[in-house]
């Protein structure tokens, strides 16, 4: 009998050490995913640990990753505040390079402009068909209906001498030094729409001004 409960005592404290092992595992495991060092952070394999020598990217590591689609669809919730964005470069703008198009991947419309901070200057084009994530805060542009009323006037001006050229003969009107501008020709129809229904006398277009941006594949 006394054998017996010699047992069955060694059973209980052998369980409750295996089970104490197991939550020290666990709550370890634990530890080393939420203090992972991201790639970026790394610097020739070394963790930075000085916060001197700790890159942008690592700084904003808490950021919440959104789609420009979610920016564009929920700027207000977002306006002036950083955040980081992940996107497809559907573009990069010729005219000056400081700004690229992006859509959430490369199948989808443009949704969300981003544009270079004085510090950054202007974007490489080699950005082009890339997924970039961009950290910058959003911020607002109010297009006005006497905005959208000139814009659309001058649009019609130009369409109306494109159409003069062609019927004198000159053949087909170039784009002006081999592409066209960013932005130009577009489409208020969405826009005046968008102003009636929600009794607006402007269109926010949200953007995202850019302070550091890591190229992802």
């Amino acid at each position: 009998r006394k054998v017996k409960m010699k047992r069955k005592f060694l059973m209980i404290v052998l369980s409750a050490f295996l089970f104490s092992c197991g939550n020290s595992e666990k709550k370890s495991n634990e530890s080393t995913s939420s203090d992972e060092v991201p790639a970026c952070c790394k610097n020739k394999g070394n963790e930075a640990t000085s916060s001197d020598n700790v890159p942008e990217c690592c700084k904003n590591k808490g950021l919440e990753m959104l789609f420009p689609s979610e920016v564009s669809a929920k700027g207000d919730s977002y306006l002036g505040k950083e955040v980081a964005v992940r996107g497809f470069v559907k573009k990069v703008c010729h005219c000056s390079g400081k700004k690229c198009q992006l859509a959430d991947n490369d199948e989808s419309e443009v949704s969300l402009t981003v544009f270079a901070n004085d510090e950054i200057g202007k974007f490489s084009q080699e950005l082009t068909g890339k997924n970039v994530k961009y950290i910058g805060v959003v911020k607002e542009n109010r297009i006005t209906k006497e905005m959208i009323a000139a814009e659309e006037a001058k649009q019609a001006e130009e369409a109306a001498k494109s159409n003069q050229n062609c019927d004198n003969g000159q053949g087909e009107v170039k784009e002006e030094k081999g592409h066209k501008h960013c932005g130009k020709n577009k489409d208020y129809s969405k826009m005046k729409k968008w102003m009636e229904e929600n009794k607006k006398d402007y269109y926010p277009v949200y953007y995202v001004e850019v302070k550091n941006f890591e190229v992802m594949d």
